[in-house]
């Protein structure tokens, strides 16, 4: 079934001046079919029924062409195809009829006459055939290198803008990595280190590929510009960036963000817009807790206020911010991994170093089935007392 998809896939995104080309150059192949087919009944054949088998054969085939071109549900292209199957066979009878057969004697000068006349046909046919095939194939393959080329820069300039994080700041130690599902991914981790607070921050971008990566640069930009503006106070994080991107992009374009900010005092304050929980390994009790807010995603709509939390962040603690691409996972049997296997992790793993903890997340992670999203894990501690 994937197969198929993947196959009906090729024609649905082709652009149409390259599917009339290939159309052109299936109509010809299989116009010489339909010689071939004359060819061999030359002695009850003549120009008429000749035209007939070729334009038949041509038009035939350019029909099952569109039916797989066309952007439907598996039970329409079978109902589609089966009045394609009886309105073919019900033309070939009816053909039949029109041109009747004929009953006719050629000499051996004759016969080779119609021979040759037929052989030129097919190879005419043949070489009309091959020189839009070569067309078509040229057409396709300048906009393949350019998506190509396209998509390899943006994947570049992902690696660029999202590296592996592992940062040490005073008695705060952070680590995260992102694996993308494809050559580009949508999700992003910084870590931002202002002087008197450090800002660690995931963000899911809706959709994946090329527009996702550039919207997922757009989102860390906006961060930063943030910063850069004025001291970070745990207010207005989310406006901001949310009223940087919302002009600039459609409602459909939008992004999942949760964010610490983390200083020397005890507490810690954080937001969550639309994104999974903030977790929490509590040293004290060895028990991992939840935190959360409603908000709505960033960059969906101007104007929005996000609401913020707090609490307290203690030494020995442990905060694990993930996308979805860790949790939405599912196995052979349809059931879904879910998010307390991550609590279970950092309560079993606490005292290992945040690498190896990111490790055996994401190999639970794999261990139990397959994700189509991208999966992000950002880790943070805090040392000391």
């Amino acid at each position: 079934m994937n197969r198929w998809n993947a196959r009906r896939e090729i024609f649905t995104s082709m652009p149409l001046r390259s599917f009339l080309t290939f159309c052109l150059s299936v109509a010809f192949t299989f116009a010489s079919i339909g010689a071939v087919n004359d060819l061999f009944d030359v002695e009850h054949s003549d120009a008429r029924r000749l035209i007939a088998k070729v334009l038949t054969s041509a038009v035939f085939a350019v029909l099952w062409i569109v039916i797989l071109h066309r952007r439907m549900s598996r039970s329409l292209f079978i109902a589609f195809a089966a009045v394609l199957v009886v309105a073919q066979v019900s033309w070939l009878i009816a053909l039949a009829r029109i041109f009747p057969p004929l009953q006719r004697t050629f000499t051996s000068e004759e016969w080779r006459t119609q021979v040759d006349l037929r052989g030129l046909l097919i190879i005419g046919l043949i070489l009309f055939s091959y020189g839009w095939f070569g067309t078509f194939f040229q057409m396709e393959g300048k906009r393949y290198f350019a998506a190509h080329t396209e998509i390899e820069l943006a994947s570049r300039i992902q690696q660029q803008l999202v590296p592996p994080v592992d940062l040490k700041v005073g008695n705060i130690e952070t680590y995260g990595i992102s694996i993308p599902s494809g050559t580009v991914g949508g999700d992003l981790i910084d870590v931002a280190d202002s002087g008197d607070f450090v800002c660690a921050y995931v963000a899911d971008v809706a959709g994946h590929g090329v527009a996702a990566g550039v919207l997922m640069s757009m989102v860390k930009t906006a961060v930063r510009m943030h910063f850069m503006a004025k001291p970070p106070t745990g207010e207005g994080l989310l406006e901001a960036v949310n009223n940087t991107l919302a002009p600039l992009t459609e409602t459909s374009a939008y992004a999942t963000f949760a964010y610490l900010l983390i200083s020397t005092q005890t507490q810690v304050t954080y937001s969550v817009a639309a994104h999974p929980p903030i977790f929490h390994f509590q040293h004290s009790g060895g028990l991992a807790v939840r935190h959360t807010v409603e908000n709505l995603p960033v960059a969906m709509f101007p104007d929005t206020h996000f609401e913020t939390a707090s609490f307290d962040f203690l030494p020995g603690d442990i905060l694990a911010i993930v996308t979805d691409g860790l949790t939405e996972v599912f196995n052979a049997r349809n059931k879904e991994l879910g998010e307390p296997y991550i609590e279970q992790e950092l309560a079993g793993l606490a005292s290992l170093p945040l690498p190896e903890i990111a490790a055996a997340i994401f190999k639970a992670a794999r261990a139990f089935g397959k994700t189509s999203d991208d999966q992000t894990l950002l880790l943070v501690r805090r040392t000391g007392g």
